[in-house]
């Protein structure tokens, strides 16, 4: 079972999302509590309180008293375990920049719906880095690819003289890196693009480091914000 505290100011916003996660379909996910900011969400982290503990948090950006990513911050450093998953009907390249250093492991946009909600926070508490496909819109400003097939082939890379254009200067990509940065951007897990490439989940795994370290990025989330941002993918 999957614990999940949600914190927002919006009243109408937690009940939407603890009746959403609350259902019979889907039986591995339990809304732990709701919050009003992110002062009294730190406060039941903080409390001896038995439902207390969660593994995802949900959170709004803009709160009273305790914003979402200040909140991110915070649990970076006190509770590092819990992963943070920021909900929001806007992401300003600012607001993303701050969010990926607070240790954010994910953006969902309010409007997907609870189908995404709810694999984006197993991806999440699995320790995957998600950006859910509306969101992936909100980041670049450009829509993004519906997937169709259950293993859908990678784009096609770009020519060599745009990639290396919008890259670090120095760093080039192997058609192979810019397949797996493409599955990246899919939400897929490494098992899931090993899968989809037909190799091993430590090849991948390997790639995925590279990429964030040819990225200059922290993690996988920022590998593939700087992706769509640059239009790698």
């Amino acid at each position: 079972m999957i614990h999940v505290g949600i914190v927002d100011d919006d009243a109408l916003v937690r009940r939407t999302l603890t009746d959403l996660l609350t259902t019979e379909s889907i039986g591995d996910i339990q809304v732990n509590w709701a919050a009003r900011d992110g002062q009294e969400a730190l406060d039941i982290l903080r409390s001896d309180g038995p439902d207390a503990d969660v593994q995802v948090l949900l959170l709004d950006v803009q709160m009273p008293r305790l914003d979402g990513i200040a909140l991110a911050k915070v649990l970076q450093r006190e509770r590092p375990e819990i992963a943070t998953l920021v909900l929001t009907t806007f992401v300003a390249d600012s607001v993303v920049d701050r969010a990926l250093a607070a240790g954010v492991r994910g953006f969902i946009a309010k409007e997907d719906p609870v189908e995404t909600l709810a694999a984006t926070i197993r991806h999440v508490a699995a320790g995957n880095m998600v950006l859910s496909p509306t969101s992936s819109t909100m980041v670049t400003g450009k829509p993004t690819r519906e997937s169709t097939t259950p293993n859908p082939p990678a784009q096609a890379p770009q020519s060599a003289q745009s990639t290396a254009q919008a890259l670090p200067s120095g760093v080039t990509l192997s058609p192979r890196e810019l397949e797996v940065l493409t599955l990246m951007a899919e939400a897929k897990t490494n098992r899931q693009i090993a899968r989809a490439l037909g190799v091993s989940d430590a090849t991948i795994k390997t790639h995925v480091s590279t990429l964030i370290a040819k990225l200059g990025v922290q993690d996988r989330v920022g590998a593939v914000v700087y992706a769509l941002r640059a239009g790698l993918i």
